[in-house]
């Protein structure tokens, strides 16, 4: 599994790992982030993370805020939710 990314003009692929293959872009996570539960969405992958959008309930918390709404995330500290 990979992904294509446009970064300083050039297309590059990012291989990712296999703890990483259930998550795929617009996938509803949960996970924690310095003690603190949130949920969000997958916005993109990458090898061992992946970058996750905040859900709207918790965008106006101070870390969303703080975070400019987005987080990477170990591919180890995801939960799918259904």
């Amino acid at each position: 599994m990979s992904e294509t990314t446009k970064g300083n003009g050039k297309n590059s692929v990012i291989e990712v790992s296999e703890l990483g293959k259930p998550f795929k872009r617009d996938t509803h996570v949960a996970f924690i982030f310095h003690r603190h539960h949130f949920q969000g969405v997958v916005e993109k992958q990458l090898k061992n993370s992946a970058i996750i959008d905040f859900d709207s309930e918790f965008s106006q918390s101070n870390t969303a805020q703080e975070l400019k709404q987005k987080v990477v995330i170990s591919y180890t500290k995801l939960k799918l939710i259904n």
